[in-house]
């Protein structure tokens, strides 16, 4: 990967003849505020949706259908303490089509970015009221999903005022608020204030490329300190706090978070990823081995790591008469390795599995992309040293990790009580 620094952005360029396409992504990342989220989902769904010179969805598919069916998306992640919106276009390599392509493709993304559909400092009021109704739908179905519906409540029940808690759908009071003439107001100052990124993935012209981008991609930004993307913990939970609600659901939702602190940098790196699969992400984890094939106390039960957010996540779906049965089992299974009860099969099992997700990346060119995208905002080695470091990982390494992780919040979303595992 290629860094060169345009100023206003950084440019990162993946050269590869493996593909038949070419591949953009800019993002577009400050800090978060709760109270822009909403008004960032609105503002990316209405630009993808229509620009000043393609008014309707039907106009802009036609021009994507003439750039040789090109692909255009928009959406926006949270990653630790910042927001980023993503813009990607993927189009078709210009050996299979014509020289120009390049250019006329990128103009597009340019005229979504930069040229929005709006009139006299306002947005266009038919397509804002088309967004305005999806992101309700969004808004209201959210329960319509327990297991995500759980995960939100046990963050916001862990803590209410860390990022890791805000909903990223995005909420009712900052929906009602936002109208034709401030979402516009909030757009001219994101496009002006965020930090911008640039990735390009294919086999291109390098000179030929920086030239278009340069021409088209200038974003007239202004520099603001950066803040660290990572989540520390203010305090470490003495006692682990349990909340129960009720839900018309069959199935009880379980939705477990852990703390993790002080974790050095191979730690964070690589040796929290292969503590949690023993845990519960792996093929053979534990949770999966114990709770759901030996004692079926569980529909399905796994575990997760937010690195940006310094957290291990525990998920499952379970009847409510087995709550206190697998939340016990749970405790066991995480004391055993606190008491050193790793044995080398298990970890090298594990490690040869992270290795083939690795190489898995390999075989798609957006895996490729967002792969070195993690690998910036997240100061990731690169591919070939992870492999190796990753064979590093001692047992003593997942002892000691197992004892920085801290279980903080359970939280259960209660289905009906006759439901058996």
């Amino acid at each position: 990967m290629k860094e060169i620094d345009l100023k206003y952005a950084k440019l990162y360029l993946i050269k590869t003849q493996k593909f038949r396409s070419l591949n953009i992504k800019v993002l577009l990342k400050d800090e978060i505020k709760k109270e822009d989220i909403t008004k960032r989902n609105f503002l990316v769904d209405y630009l993808i949706l229509t620009t000043k010179k393609y008014k309707t969805r039907q106009e802009l598919a036609l021009k994507t259908q003439e750039l040789y069916s090109l692909y255009l998306s928009g959406y926006n992640t949270r990653i630790g303490n910042y927001l980023i919106t993503k813009f990607n276009m993927s189009m078709l390599d210009t050996k299979y089509t014509e020289p120009s392509m390049l250019k006329e493709s990128i103009s597009l993304l340019s005229e979504v970015i930069f040229n929005p559909n709006q009139k006299n400092n306002q947005f266009d009021s038919k397509t804002f009221k088309i967004v305005k109704k999806g992101i309700q739908t969004e808004i209201d179905t959210i329960k319509e999903n327990p297991k995500i519906y759980a995960n939100i409540r046990m963050l916001e029940n862990m803590d209410s005022n860390k990022p890791y808690s805000y909903r990223g759908f995005g909420y009712q009071e900052d929906l009602d608020q936002i109208n034709e003439k401030n979402l516009y107001e909030y757009y001219k100052n994101f496009i002006k204030t965020a930090s911008v990124d640039i990735f390009v993935i294919g086999d291109f012209d390098e000179k030929e490329l920086v030239s278009v981008i340069k021409e088209k991609l200038n974003f007239k930004t202004i520099k603001k300190e950066k803040r660290n993307l990572y989540l520390n913990h203010n305090y470490l939970p003495k006692k682990i706090k349990v909340v129960r609600e009720k839900e018309n659901i069959t199935q009880s939702k379980l939705s477990i978070g852990c703390k993790i602190a002080n974790l050095t940098e191979f730690e964070r790196k690589y040796v929290i990823n292969l503590y949690s699969m023993i845990l519960g992400g792996g093929f053979n984890s534990r949770f999966l081995q114990i709770i759901r094939e030996k004692y079926s106390l569980a529909y399905y039960i796994n575990s997760s790591v937010l690195k940006a957010d310094n957290l291990l996540l525990i998920q499952s779906g379970i009847s409510v008469n087995n709550f206190d049965k697998v939340l016990k089992c749970i405790k066991k299974i995480i004391k055993d390795i606190n008491n050193g009860k790793v044995t080398f099969e298990e970890l090298e099992m594990v490690k040869s599995e992270y290795l083939s997700v690795l190489d898995e990346i390999y075989d798609n060119i957006d895996s490729i992309l967002e792969n070195y995208i993690a690998t910036v905002l997240l100061d990731l080695d690169d591919l070939k040293i992870r492999k190796e470091m990753i064979k590093k990982v001692t047992i003593q390494d997942i002892i000691n990790i197992s004892k920085k992780v801290y279980m903080d919040t359970v939280y259960l979303l209660e289905g009906d009580i006759s439901e058996e595992s």
